[in-house]
């Protein structure tokens, strides 16, 4: 299969866009605009026109919200997303620190546009939004909350620069990427044998001074190593994945580039060292604290034994070939043709998509798919925060459209099944789920090995 068909793409806002702005007709022909702001009503970026042309409606959006938030609620440090409806339009707005987000959808845009008719998540927007805070700060680190405290007409727009691209990826891959709204990393199916040998080639080569090392694609991540009693968060993975698909450079040759890391330190920079082989699909990043030379030369040599053992074992050719055969269809629903689709999550924050295509030929598809799966995935967390130990382990959920949720040991599985099926058919459905993700089994999907 080819790898193009369900690798996220940099997205990067056409020029034309530059000209439009909320007073002309054609800025509501778009679904979903976004912008952030300073709590001031500054603008720092939006997704479609210019800053300067919305101005405007950005200060007169901000006024409305400063209302809201006087009027109905007490403590606003307590509230995540706020929302406002109109019968053609919902605003969500996501206040963080000194910077606030909006996105407004055009629910009849929604409506011509999708193959069925559906809202958008609460639960899609708000991790959208959420990662798209993450995002900023990686590019102007938590100082920028600090100058805005400090002058609060502080213009922020001209630190973001030449990253507005990664911005407009961070929306693009937060409201269609499973990875952003389960906060989970998608790692690659391997054999228990394979994928051990390849932890213990991240092992060797550990340099004093590197906190992680990774070895990853665009959109998979193979195996991680860490420093011990070291918390590397599932965030600034996807941070870093996000920096490799907006930046195509950093896949030619070797590069050391500093990066923040909010998960590891939001106020600062640490170095990446990043190295793409074998047709420039396979990389190895390693994180350091150290921006010195001697790093950078420590990290090259480390990265060079590793290929070079890799190649030897003709391992990069294995790796590659399970790429290209991804996604799979597992043998067990092969025949299945009740199970349309599913999504499992396992607890330590890693995701297994089979048949996956994002941006393939179903893509409207996959889409809707992920606005049924966001709002069980939300119910199914209220739940666990407010149930006992005995609901927590047999949660099952599934709604007249086909779509549900079950959780099994370590693992949440969200699926799609044929809604015309009866009772007793989607529960022999899940059991054929549940036997793929038997506890034995999870070291073929997930990276479960300690660092």
């Amino acid at each position: 299969m080819n790898t193009e068909s369900y690798q996220y793409k940099p997205h990067v806002i056409n020029v034309s866009y530059q000209e439009i702005s909320p007073d002309i007709p054609e800025f509501f022909t778009h679904k979903r605009h976004v912008f952030i702001m300073t709590n001031t009503g500054r603008p720092i970026y939006v997704r479609y026109g210019s800053e300067i042309k919305s101005s405007i409606f950005l200060a007169t959006i901000n006024a409305i919200f400063q209302k809201f938030l006087l009027f109905f609620f007490e403590d606003k440090e307590k509230q995540n997303l706020f929302k406002i409806s109109h019968d053609k339009s919902n605003i969500y707005i996501l206040q963080r620190n000194q910077i606030t987000y909006i996105c407004t959808t055009n629910n009849l845009q929604v409506y011509i546009q999708l193959l069925y008719s559906t809202q958008d998540s609460e639960f899609i927007i708000y991790q959208m939004l959420d990662f798209l805070n993450t995002q900023l700060i990686s590019i102007v680190t938590d100082q920028a909350n600090v100058h805005l405290i400090q002058k609060p007409n502080y213009d922020l727009g001209f630190s973001v620069g030449g990253s507005r691209n990664l911005l407009t990826l961070a929306i693009k891959n937060g409201l269609y990427s499973p990875c952003i709204a389960f906060n989970s990393i998608c790692t690659l199916p391997m054999t228990v044998t394979l994928r051990s040998f390849i932890h213990n080639n991240l092992k060797e080569i550990k340099v004093s001074n590197v906190i992680a090392t990774l070895l990853l694609t665009e959109t998979y991540v193979i195996d991680i190593w860490r420093q011990k009693n070291m918390e590397f968060k599932t965030s600034d993975i996807m941070i870093i994945q996000s920096m490799i698909q907006g930046q195509g450079q950093l896949k030619k040759g070797e590069n050391w580039i500093p990066i923040c890391l909010p998960g590891l330190s939001a106020m600062g920079f640490v170095y990446a060292y990043i190295n793409f082989f074998y047709q420039n699909t396979i990389g190895i990043v390693m994180i350091s604290d150290d921006n010195s030379l001697d790093m950078f030369t420590k990290c090259k040599e480390a990265a060079q034994t590793m290929i070079e053992k890799f190649d030897s074992n003709k391992l990069q050719q294995t790796l590659f070939s399970s790429l290209q055969n991804n996604p799979i269809t597992p043998k067990c629903i092969e025949n299945q043709t009740q199970i349309k689709h599913f999504i499992v999550r396992h607890t330590s924050g890693q995701l297994f998509l089979p048949m996956f295509q994002a941006f393939g030929i179903n893509n409207k598809t996959f889409k809707f798919y992920m606005q049924q799966y966001g709002e069980l995935y939300k119910d199914f967390m209220i739940s666990q925060s407010l149930g006992n130990q005995e609901t927590k382990q047999n949660y099952f959920v599934w709604d007249s459209k086909g779509f549900g949720i079950t959780q099994y040991h370590d693992v949440v599985i969200m699926f799609c099944f044929n809604e015309l099926i009866e009772f007793q058919q989607i529960v022999q459905n899940v059991h054929i789920l549940h036997k793929m993700f038997r506890t034995e089994e999870l070291n073929n999907f997930f990276i479960l090995k300690p660092s």
